[in-house]
């Protein structure tokens, strides 16, 4: 590496740590990387925009994105890695954006611990740590079923990592806390609402990850608060209020009860990879628990993918599940069917002839099927040509989707090229 690249590298490095408050010395050793994905995708049979840009117009954003990595070794112990991404916004629908996703010391005292200080990103799924890299999987897209679990990985904090070499099989615990400033974005049927609502996430976890050839086992238990970041306080549920008189002047209110400034969720994931005879089978699934708030995102979601290598074509089958709990459904359901009284409609209230399906869109509410086909062409080690025909089913409604989809059927249609350098 020439020196003046060598430098400058250094240089990034020693800033981004500066933000953290870590003091660190500029290193003499330092590796380069990148990867970038160039994507496309189009809905062509329904006026709506799924995963927040992919309509009948089509787009490049969903998929596109372009990163580089900076490692810095100081010695045989300590080191520090860089990594900043250039994508979509994930606070606003509009423009692109450019930010750090890792920034992180590390420790390695010996071959079976490793530990991490700065903004870091633990293995919750199997491929979370290079979901951006699109070159390390076969699918064109991870299922968003259960990739959407959280909006974000990375988090300012710390992780430590045991690992075990066996005989034949590698066993590895990370434990990771952390905290990172989110905007969640809630879905909408139409109405011109503000979609993004900052608030202040703090995690914790334990992930559990057993090798043993070709099989890789994976399994994890993770906790996280969740604290509003402004003025807004989360509703535990909506409530039905009657309205005296006989319909349509009449009938049921649904208002908002319950406010409080945090809740707490916990989520368990379970996955497999594994190679045999030329196919890979691979499976996850993820399950949120969110007991004090009724119109929070619990669910249940799932996906399993079947693929198979002949020469440098790798051809895959993917379904994937995602389905609130029925609580959820019973409570969007109920609102989302109920017109507002007229009576309450004028003075003194003035509530919103349109404010139950306004409400309704800030229900994290998910009820949806994919099958996906697709094929992977592998130019070398480092890029890949992928396509790929998705089908989704949406039943009651999904918080991935913005439009009316209530029992509809949807094509996506994308093709995108990836590299690593």
């Amino acid at each position: 590496m020439p020196n003046g690249l060598s430098r400058s590298l250094a240089a990034v490095i020693v800033s981004a740590f500066a933000s953290f408050g870590c003091p660190v010395a500029v290193a003499a050793d330092l590796t380069l990387s990148g990867f970038g994905t160039v994507g496309y995708a189009r809905s062509p049979d329904q006026d709506l925009k799924y995963l927040r840009y992919i309509d009948d117009q089509g787009t490049f954003k969903t998929d596109s994105l372009i990163g580089i990595q900076a490692e810095a070794q100081f010695d045989s112990k300590w080191g520090a890695t860089v990594q900043a991404v250039a994508s979509a916004p994930r606070t606003r629908d509009e423009g692109h954006e450019a930010k750090v996703r890792w920034a992180f010391l590390s420790f390695r005292p010996d071959n079976e611990w490793l530990i991490r200080v700065g903004r870091v990103r633990p293995p919750v799924l199997i491929n979370t740590q290079n979901a951006e890299v699109g070159v390390t999987y076969d699918q064109l897209r991870l299922p968003a079923e259960v990739y959407s679990l959280s909006p974000v990985y990375d988090f300012d904090g710390a992780a430590l990592t045991k690992t075990w070499a066996l005989a034949s099989t590698e066993l590895s615990l990370d434990a990771y806390w952390g905290k990172t400033n989110v905007k969640y974005r809630f879905h909408s049927q139409g109405e011109p609402l503000q979609p993004y609502f900052p608030e202040r996430v703090t995690v914790k976890g334990l992930v559990l990850s057993h090798t043993a050839g070709t099989l890789l086992l994976r399994g994890g238990a993770h906790h996280a608060t969740v604290k509003t970041a402004g003025p807004d306080l989360i509703p535990e549920t909506l409530s039905p209020v009657p309205v005296t008189g006989p319909p349509p002047i009449g009938g049921t209110l649904y208002v908002p009860t319950g406010f409080k400034p945090e809740f707490d969720f916990t989520v368990l994931t379970l996955g497999a990879d594994f190679h045999f005879n030329g196919w890979r089978l691979t499976a996850e699934y993820a399950q949120r628990s969110v007991p004090d708030v009724k119109i929070a995102f619990a669910s249940k979601a799932g996906y399993a993918t079947l693929a198979r290598q002949a020469g440098k074509w790798t051809p895959y089958i993917t379904y994937a599940r995602l389905l609130s709990d029925s609580d959820v459904r019973e409570v969007y359901q109920g609102i989302n069917g109920t017109p507002v009284p007229l009576a309450v409609q004028g003075p003194p209230l003035f509530v919103p002839a349109n404010a139950h399906r306004l409400f309704t869109d800030g229900i994290s509410v998910y009820d949806q099927y994919s099958t996906m086909l697709g094929a992977s062409y592998s130019f070398s080690a480092t890029s890949k040509l992928k396509f790929e025909w998705m089908r989704t089913h949406v039943g009651l409604a999904s918080s991935l989707v913005d439009g009316e989809v209530h029992n509809k059927s949807f094509n996506v249609f994308s093709v995108s090229y990836s590299v690593a350098f």
